[in-house]
């Protein structure tokens, strides 16, 4: 193959030899000096329409004369399809427009990778990230090759009404294949994600849920009562679709208030309710819906956004949501409430022993105590976590958990050792976990 590309080389110099260097060059850097046969769509798209005009020319004019120079070794080594993304006029204009300036070029070269079919799609069980590993690096070119070819069998048709739901299910049943270990491409993601996330410098108290590895790569499906579990949520959405009435400081009605702690028997002090402030599992519930942006103020009114009527109709979804919204935080909140999961999840609903810990143990301290033997706060003593910010922060989870019925015994227990998770609490805690690990650093 290599006498190939000499040979049109050669060839393309006794047309124009300046044409010849700068397309030896080119094509030297899409195929990263690899043979011409791992040459990809994909790869021509990206050097035209970023590389060129980003990386290594300037000047109009010359990233013009580059990739018709390239386009015109491609027709002379018979690959009609990459010279005509060269030479075709959408790359001319993804090129003018970096002539107007960077964002409107890099606007116009994520719109045409998009529309050409060949960039990977994300899927609701995979969000690509721009920090790959090697194991998502290799899922990536090679779904976008399949994806090229599929392209050219004419089985997806870039452009023709319902094409992006054929390249989704395409991507979908690729990334699914087991190969003969009996792992597929999204297997392979997700244990590299894990690992990542287990193995991160910045959150060290990850390094106590490396038992929980297998746990964590799969996840857990919403379990048969995950309705019945959600039913607080489902009927706080249910409130929101007709429009919650607020108070004027922005609380939700009394009347809605001591009709949902009817409905669901919630104890409150006082007794009825005076205010949403009274009732620490509406304000849990609140907040975990504001969180998963599923509800909005509007005026005097506390009404469902676009996102909280998609997840008002599936159950499955509101799950997920509210699973992946529980962990969504940062610093201590999100070091906290991962080692709550973490230590309840090392508990079966009848561990005893060492794995149960000592049952006057405040779960507060136990907590603390494992961020700070993990070496959270480094050697600055006033980042050390204290037992009050670590409590303040978790009472809120637990409230949540409670009303949710995903853990045992209650925040007045005098024994808050013996807390399980249910089994509804476990496929939540462990939902939460395997979103949290598996979320890309970045995304595209």
């Amino acid at each position: 193959m290599q006498e190939t590309v000499a040979s049109a080389l050669a060839q393309l110099a006794r047309l124009d030899a300046r044409a010849a260097q700068v397309a030896g060059s080119a094509l030297a850097t899409v195929t990263a000096g690899q043979k011409l046969e791992t040459l990809t769509q994909r790869a021509v798209q990206e050097f035209c329409w970023f590389a060129l005009p980003v990386r290594f020319c300037s000047e109009a004019t010359e990233r013009v004369f580059v990739s018709q120079s390239l386009g015109d070794l491609f027709s002379l080594l018979g690959l009609d399809r990459y010279a005509e993304i060269c030479t075709s006029r959408p790359t001319r204009d993804i090129l003018d427009a970096y002539g107007v300036s960077r964002d409107s070029g890099l606007s116009a070269y994520r719109r045409a990778m998009r529309g050409s079919g060949v960039q990977p799609p994300d899927l609701p069980e995979l969000t690509w990230g721009t920090t790959l590993g090697s194991a998502e690096i290799e899922a990536y070119e090679a779904t976008s090759a399949a994806l090229e070819l599929a392209i050219s069998l004419r089985e997806i048709r870039p452009g023709t009404r319902g094409w992006r739901s054929a390249q989704e299910q395409f991507a979908r049943t690729f990334l699914a294949q087991p190969d003969d270990q009996g792992r597929s491409r999204l297997d392979r993601i997700r244990e590299e994600r894990v690992r990542n996330w287990l193995s991160s410098p910045s959150q060290p108290h990850r390094q106590r849920f490396w038992p929980l590895l297998g746990q964590l790569i799969n996840g857990a499906e919403p379990p048969h009562d995950a309705a019945r579990a959600l039913a607080p949520l489902q009927r706080l959405l249910d409130y929101a679709d007709d429009g919650i009435s607020m108070t004027q400081i922005g609380y939700i009605s009394p009347t809605v208030v001591r009709e949902l702690c009817a409905e669901f028997g919630w104890s409150t002090s006082p007794s009825p309710p005076r205010s949403e402030t009274d009732v620490m599992q509406l304000l849990a519930l609140n907040k975990l819906l504001r969180r998963m942006r599923a509800v909005r103020r509007s005026g005097r009114r506390l009404v469902l956004t676009r996102r909280g009527r998609r997840l008002h109709a599936d159950v499955a979804a509101l799950w997920r949501a509210a699973a992946e919204a529980v962990l969504d935080t940062d610093g201590l909140g999100q070091a906290t409430t991962e080692t709550l999961f973490g230590l309840l999840l090392a508990r079966s609903p009848r561990s005893t022993g060492s794995h149960a810990r000592a049952d006057d143990l405040d779960l507060a301290e136990e907590i603390r105590e494992t961020l700070v033997e993990s070496g959270w706060g480094g050697e600055n003593p006033a980042k050390v976590p204290e037992t009050h910010e670590v409590h303040s922060i978790m009472i809120t989870v637990t409230w949540l958990l409670e009303t949710l019925g995903f853990v045992t015994g209650h925040h007045t227990d005098a024994e808050p050792g013996n807390r399980r998770l249910t089994t509804s609490g476990r496929a939540f805690a462990l939902t939460a976990m395997h979103l949290s690990a598996t979320v890309p650093y970045a995304t595209v």
